[in-house]
């Protein structure tokens, strides 16, 4: 793999790096921890966060993620002073560009060199990391980090990514807004357009249980403007991929799943999933296939006016990158239409990464202190210690109706991993979408390279999930 070779020439160039350059030393501090931080001291022991931003705002100054003087990034600040006076330690946090910040660290683990103890950044990269046993398992820190609470650190469908062989290796901090959510294919509805046309709203059909296939492909035929032959306004703004991967997934499929036997087997072959993809052709290539756009910016297309509805990803909705919540003045948030064979209202979504993943490197001397600062550093903001709360947060101040911010966190909880990591696999997910071949060509053409990345990169992740829950995930 591309990946693999690219991998290596980071090691070799890092090695060589380090033997010029050496490795500092790291001071030592031993303590018997509790699983509450409360009465912790540190003895002003310095740990190193490497923390990994999104190289467009890395000229904004910002706090953990959040940017300085607003409400978030003024919280952030506060509570980070709070947890260094409170544990007596001190956190030398790096801000870096995600992306160097990422590949530095795999280089630095697969050498045994140290860069910082724990990091926060793109989730596949600490998968790589894992599976060279350079990180630390969240199992051996469950006495002073409750990584079982899965509505604090994530739920297991967001962790997949990065769930390897016998245990967990990285969290994100649930309730902390805009920067513990990451995940694709939000449907975007431009209300202002809605209104001009005089049209349903999608939220209704979704609130009433209506919103489906059939309905979806309605709203196609009615949701644009044609003049002069030529489609000036579309009903959709949508990737090929994203349609693919969503109309599969919108029937109750998912990429892995068991057998009566408890075998694993790719859930792309049930009579459901072959149903989603027929459904999925006949809508993208059929009659209403005009009013879709699969080439435009989703972006610019929804704040343009030139489209009803855009799928996107979270980060392009909410935090210091989503220029929705920033620059439409009336929009709303749905999921895409569910199959006959879920339960009405059925949402889900997709994701590839987790932007700010936090690991804990094998390289530290303290795990057990980064896990202790990371657990009391991450406790949710007082004036927001639920999702509930959230809901209505993001309902006040990046939404205009609380069923979007429903809608937002149901997509993020039930969002499931494309292993877009690998790409065979995730290219699985949405190929199929083509006029010129049947679905039934396409599932056996493809059954024996899914098989084999299956088990090659899939059996790895299921075992993780399983040393973790035990069988109850099956």
């Amino acid at each position: 793999m591309k990946k693999t070779a690219l991998l290596l020439v980071i090691v070799i160039i890092f090695s060589l790096f380090v033997t010029a350059c050496g490795a500092p030393e790291e001071e030592i501090f031993d303590v018997e921890f509790e699983k509450s931080t409360e009465g912790i001291d540190l003895e002003g022991i310095t740990l190193v966060y490497e923390f990994g931003m999104d190289p467009n705002v890395l000229d904004v100054p910002t706090c953990l993620g959040y940017e300085l003087d607003t409400q978030f990034g003024d919280l952030a600040s506060a509570r980070l002073k709070k947890t260094q006076n409170d544990l007596n330690c001190k956190l030398d946090i790096r801000y870096t560009n995600n992306f160097n910040s990422c590949r530095q660290f795999v280089a630095a683990s697969a050498s045994g060199v140290f860069m910082c103890d724990m990091i926060s950044g793109i989730s596949d990269m600490w998968a790589d990391v894992a599976r060279i046993g350079m990180l630390v398992g969240l199992s051996e820190l469950e006495d002073y980090i409750d990584f079982r609470n899965e509505d604090k650190w994530g739920h297991t469908s967001m962790l997949e990514v990065i769930y390897y062989e016998d245990d967990l290796y990285g969290i994100t901090p649930m309730l902390w807004p805009e920067i513990s959510v990451t995940f694709d294919s939000l449907m975007v509805v431009n209300e202002n357009m809605i209104a001009t046309l005089g049209e349903t709203d999608p939220r209704d059909l979704l609130e009433n249980g209506q919103w489906n296939w059939d309905t979806f492909d309605e709203c196609l035929g009615r949701y644009y403007i044609e003049e002069g032959g030529v489609v000036k306004q579309y009903a959709l703004t949508a990737g090929t991929g994203t349609f693919g991967v969503m109309f599969l997934l919108s029937n109750g499929s998912h990429y892995i799943e068991y057998d009566n036997s408890g075998n694993m087997e790719c859930g792309f072959y049930t009579n459901e999933a072959i149903k989603a993809m027929q459904r999925g052709i006949d809508i993208f290539y059929g009659p209403n296939s005009h009013t879709i756009d699969s080439t435009s910016n989703v972006v610019d297309a929804l704040i343009g006016d030139r489209t009803v509805l855009g799928s996107l990803g979270s980060g392009d909705i909410i935090g210091i990158n989503g220029k929705i919540a920033k620059k439409m003045d009336n929009f709303g948030i749905v999921s895409w239409p569910c199959g006959p064979d879920v339960e009405p209202g059925y949402i889900v979504g997709h994701h590839a990464n987790i932007n700010n993943c936090i690991s804990f490197s094998k390289m530290s001397n303290n795990p057990e202190a980064c896990a202790a600062v990371i657990s009391a550093l991450y406790e949710p903001f007082e004036e927001y210690p639920t999702i509930d709360s959230l809901i209505d947060l993001m309902s006040k101040n990046y939404f205009y109706d609380r069923r979007d911010s429903e809608v937002f966190y149901k997509m993020c909880f039930n969002s499931v991993y494309n292993y877009f990591h690998y790409s065979p696999m995730y290219d699985f997910m949405h190929a199929w979408l083509s006029p010129n071949k049947s679905v039934s060509e396409y599932l056996e053409q493809n059954k024996g390279v899914i098989d084999e990345r299956m088990n090659e990169y899939a059996r790895a992740t299921m075992n993780g999930i399983k040393a973790v829950w035990g069988d109850e995930n099956d």
